[in-house]
């Protein structure tokens, strides 16, 4: 990914980003999208299933979407690893 000078993530947001597609490689389908969040960090989306993950120096969160609606007020947060995964992954089983 290449980020504008002036609006990229932080390193430690890009090296959780990196870790969170290592991942899910094979498991999910690759992100539509990869952008620069609010914070300064990665925002991940699949937007045909309505999802999107962020990724901050430490931690993921998980947003899910139906008709462009936030589906539940609590977002859940997790750590990109092979455990720590699985909300995504149940993400894209409800579907």
């Amino acid at each position: 990914m290449k980020w504008s000078a002036d609006w990229a993530p932080e390193p430690a947001a890009i090296k959780t980003a990196t870790r969170l597609l290592t991942t899910i490689d094979g498991k999910l389908p690759k992100p539509g999208t990869a952008t620069r969040g609010y914070w300064p960090n990665v925002l991940f989306a699949w937007p045909r299933q309505e999802i999107e993950v962020e990724t901050f120096a430490s931690h993921c969160e998980l947003y899910q979407f139906r008709d462009g609606n936030l589906l539940a007020p609590d977002i859940p947060s997790f750590k990109p690893t092979r455990v720590g995964v699985g909300p995504l992954l149940k993400a894209f089983g409800q579907r």
